[in-house]
């Protein structure tokens, strides 16, 4: 097993999920998109370890093993494909469309736009062909 694809998938999963599920956990506590849902004290302390639990995941991804700018945008686009398709795929299922669903499809592309920033930022580097190159037929 390649110890380096491993550790590289494991951190981009991690930054991935962690990322979409505080944004969309966050678009729903704040109540500024919908009504912020009423939580009992018993659910409090499951919603504060989920928070917690996120976080490492997130710290953990990052101290697995540095992203590169390319797993930096890649995770980005990941999580923006989550947050894109998750609440518009409930609404379109449900014919619900609420205030909500707008707000985790704008952080969705707020991510999406992170990403493409990355990618726009990023340096060709030498001796690395890139991707155009490596599809092309002939």
């Amino acid at each position: 097993m390649n110890r380096a694809a491993f550790r590289s998938a494991s951190s981009f999963f991690l930054v991935t999920f962690s990322t979409a599920f505080l944004f969309t956990l966050g678009a729903r506590l704040t109540g500024w998109f919908t009504r912020s849902p009423n939580i009992p004290p018993q659910q409090q302390q499951a919603l504060g370890i989920a928070i917690m639990v996120a976080v490492v995941c997130l710290a953990v991804g990052a101290g697995i093993r540095r992203l590169s700018a390319g797993e930096l945008q890649s995770a980005l686009l990941g999580a923006s494909a989550i947050l894109l398709s998750t609440p518009l795929a409930i609404a379109v299922l449900t014919g619900d469309w609420q205030l909500s669903t707008a707000a985790v499809s704008s952080m969705g592309l707020l991510t999406l736009a992170l990403g493409w920033l990355v990618a726009l930022t990023r340096r060709h580097q030498p001796g690395i062909e890139p991707i155009e190159t490596e599809l092309s037929d002939g």
